[in-house]
């Protein structure tokens, strides 16, 4: 069961608008890199992004054109493929979690609060909160060893994916020109503004698949990047 989250919930918006949203309005790297590959005339190759009219009407105005096999390989990692996924299968334990902590904490569990995982694979909690409060928060998630296995993968597979999109000169115009590392990853991506934002009731078809909004990751991951990370990369 979703738990309501006052202090993030506000900002979600009803399922079905949420969707038409998202794919009216992908970020702008999702939407540079989209305008990249039609160029190629590839889009066919990746169905949610061949499927999204309104990439399909953007004029191609970038200088750097990705190869279809490299884009193919950052679709399939950060977009629309293992990142997701990760994401997708953390939202029932992050619920499961949320659940127990609505009972035994109510008022934590209504507080601003994140948590990413660190470079040695713990789960570490952040935001406005007591010293006291980040360590009982830590204590419950790294005890859920379901998440945080789920967790230990993703900055190996974000590291992956931002390579590929730097390709061979080392730029990128997406997600791989922002300076994410597996040291300063927790303090670049929070986990649970992740989950609360792609967390939807549907589950009736592939994108939003154990109820999480797929074409929502893209558009919070990339929000995320833009407010908390240096541009290193770009071309």
């Amino acid at each position: 069961m979703k738990i309501a989250n006052p202090a993030i919930n506000l900002a979600q918006l009803n399922t079905t608008k949420q969707v038409t949203d998202s794919k009216q309005s992908m970020t702008d790297e999702l939407n540079i890199a989209a305008k990249q590959q039609h160029a190629q005339n590839n889009l066919s190759d990746v169905p949610a992004l061949a499927n999204n009219q309104n990439l399909h009407r953007v004029e191609v105005t970038s200088v750097s054109v990705y190869e279809p096999e490299r884009f193919a390989k950052v679709s399939q990692t950060l977009y629309f493929g293992e990142l997701p996924s990760l994401f997708r299968d953390m939202q029932s334990h992050y619920q499961d979690f949320m659940s127990e902590l609505e009972k035994s904490e109510p008022q934590l569990a209504k507080l601003e609060w994140g948590f990413s995982v660190d470079e040695g694979g713990q789960l570490v909690a952040n935001g406005p909160i007591s010293d006291e409060s980040k360590a009982y928060l830590e204590e419950k998630l790294n005890e859920n060893i379901e998440l945080v296995e789920l967790a230990k993968q993703v900055p190996d597979v974000m590291m992956k994916g931002l390579a590929y999109d730097r390709g061979a000169d080392g730029k990128a115009n997406a997600w791989g020109k922002y300076d994410v590392n597996t040291e300063n990853l927790k303090d670049v991506l929070d986990f649970r503004e992740v989950l609360e934002r792609t967390y939807t009731e549907r589950d009736d078809i592939s994108y939003f698949k154990g109820n999480f909004n797929t074409f929502e990751f893209a558009e919070n991951v990339a929000s995320q990047l833009k407010r908390n990370a240096e541009v290193k990369f770009s071309y």
